[in-house]
């Protein structure tokens, strides 16, 4: 079989700029799109333990995690440490933001509270009164399971 004359001359390399092309696409594609929830938990607050813990559902709707820290502060995820008084503002500014995306006018947002096991029941029993205060009544509470598991 002759496939044409055999110098080095005309000797073809493929072109993979197109190849390259549709690689880096792709990886940008999954940089964009990877789930970001190791960053979504702070490393500060230690669990409690708590025998009935179970691994929370993929429909829960929107979550509001806050992060109760063992000195009485609540670190929402992405924001830094605040206190009550700066809490409040927060919480009436994130309310108002689900209700303009609600259909029937409701906050249907459940909060996710992470306490530290060394914070104080006070504390815990002072954010959920605030967060009810400002018309949040759904949430949750985060633990690990006895063992570690």
């Amino acid at each position: 079989m002759a496939h044409g004359p055999s110098d080095l001359s005309s000797r073809a390399d493929p072109d993979l700029t197109a190849m390259l092309d549709m690689v880096m696409q792709l990886l940008m594609f999954f940089i964009m799109c990877v789930n970001f929830s190791a960053q979504e938990y702070s490393e500060d607050v230690k669990l409690p333990e708590a025998q009935s813990a179970r691994p929370m559902g993929k429909g829960e709707g929107d979550l509001l995690r806050l992060d109760l820290l063992a000195n009485g502060n609540v670190k929402p995820v992405g924001k830094n440490e605040m206190e009550a008084g700066d809490l409040r503002l927060w919480l009436q500014k994130k309310h108002l933001d689900s209700l303009s995306h609600s259909k029937d006018g409701k906050n249907h947002t459940t909060i996710l509270l992470r306490a530290d096991r060394d914070a104080n029941y006070e504390a815990v029993y002072n954010v959920m009164h605030l967060c009810k205060e400002e018309h949040f009544n759904q949430f949750k509470l985060h633990a690990v399971k006895t063992g570690g598991e």
